[in-house]
């Protein structure tokens, strides 16, 4: 146990001297942290075996004063504050904890020894995305990383321990095209079937706007307007508002939801749902383990369901068709969704005839029929 076992250790900070005749060596949790190893002997030979001796002790108390989170200044000490954290929250799933774990002790690993303070520095955020780019060949898991790393970052913000955030917004390596990907109606009307009532609505409102998820989570019971509800979006930092016609379709889910909170949406407390939409996303994948669950009673271990691989952001496309279908122009759709109408345009060739098309325009112009009225009752 010489050096090479206190590398390993994240955080330790480690110092060598010698005075006169004697060489010394002093091992603490955290650089101003609590000593855990103080050895000295005749010469460096003699030192390396107490070391040694001494390093299991030193081992224990290293895990000790970690575990308890004592370490205020590195990077390590942070996240196993917000792991132990992590282990009491009720909202979490138990997958998405153990998978966030094992990549948070990798970070702990290899940045462990990274000071807080540091973060503080214009030349944090480009040293931790080149620090994911290393492992750019697997680039999913690159970004989980950060991902997940950026996730103790904002916990530590909103605790006061640091100003911001430096991997906010931060760009990611994986990209997907999910531009022709939708749900359709036989996948939303599984999922509603097994869902939870707040999720059923969260997932309606979505199918219907094509707003993003935590624009939803926000979206106030004051953007609703006569005829379209008018919002700032957050991707929009708040600089233009996004106006989405009233169809019939949405005002129905509308008139379902009950108005006990300022936003629309909330979850079963009544309360609303707080951003990233953990509960949202809980609710959302009970529905489809329960599905799922149901189709193999049904047919057999081997049965799916068809919502494999879907996401909630894909109900974005869904909402794209929906605006379609109601006699909404494309163009105006894009700027909706802030999408390329050329995307728009590949949704709709894929998933929309030209007849049901003829049908939202007719629809859109006849005397009484637009889709900026109300629903029949």
């Amino acid at each position: 146990m010489t050096a090479s076992f206190a590398m390993n250790l994240p955080g330790l900070h480690r110092i060598r001297r010698s005075a006169g005749a004697r060489v010394y060596e002093y091992w603490y949790a955290w650089r101003g942290g609590p000593q855990i190893l103080s050895a000295s002997a005749a010469n460096e030979k003699a030192l390396a075996r107490e070391v040694g001796r001494l390093a299991p002790a030193a081992l224990e108390a290293y895990r000790e004063k970690t575990r308890k989170g004592s370490d205020s200044v590195t990077i390590y000490g942070l996240i196993t504050r917000y792991l132990d954290a992590m282990a009491q929250n009720q909202k979490l799933a138990d997958r998405t904890k153990k998978d966030r774990r094992a990549h948070l002790d990798t970070v702990r690993t290899e940045l462990g020894n990274m000071e807080v303070k540091a973060l503080e520095s214009r030349k944090a955020r480009p040293f931790l995305l080149g620090w994911r780019d290393k492992r750019a060949a697997t680039p999913k898991t690159a970004d989980a990383l950060l991902g997940d790393l950026s996730a103790v970052l904002n916990w530590a913000k909103d605790k006061g321990e640091i100003a911001s955030n430096p991997l906010q917004d931060f760009p990611r390596i994986y990209q997907v095209d999910r531009a022709d990907v939708i749900w359709q109606p036989e996948h939303l009307d599984l999922l509603l079937k097994w869902a939870d009532p707040e999720v059923a609505w969260a997932v309606r409102l979505a199918a219907e706007t094509g707003l993003r998820k935590n624009d939803l989570l926000a979206l106030p019971w004051t953007a609703v307007k006569d005829q379209a509800i008018v919002f700032q979006t957050s991707k929009s930092k708040k600089k233009r508002s996004v106006v989405i016609p009233l169809t019939a379709s949405l005002r129905e889910v509308l008139a379902e939801i009950p108005q006990r909170a300022v936003t629309i949406l909330t979850s079963s407390d009544a309360l609303p749902w707080k951003a990233p939409g953990n509960g949202l996303d809980s609710g959302v994948r009970r529905a489809r383990m329960d599905a799922l669950a149901h189709a193999q009673k049904v047919h057999g271990a081997d049965a799916q369901t068809g919502l494999e691989g879907l996401r909630f952001h894909d109900l974005r496309g869904t909402a794209a068709t929906r605006l379609v279908l109601a006699g909404v122009p494309i163009e105006e759709v894009a700027v909706i969704l802030g999408w390329e109408p050329s995307r728009v345009h590949e949704i709709v060739r894929r998933y929309v005839s030209d007849e049901a098309m003829a049908m939202g325009l007719i629809l859109r112009f006849s005397t009484g029929k637009s889709l900026l009225q109300p629903a029949a009752k």
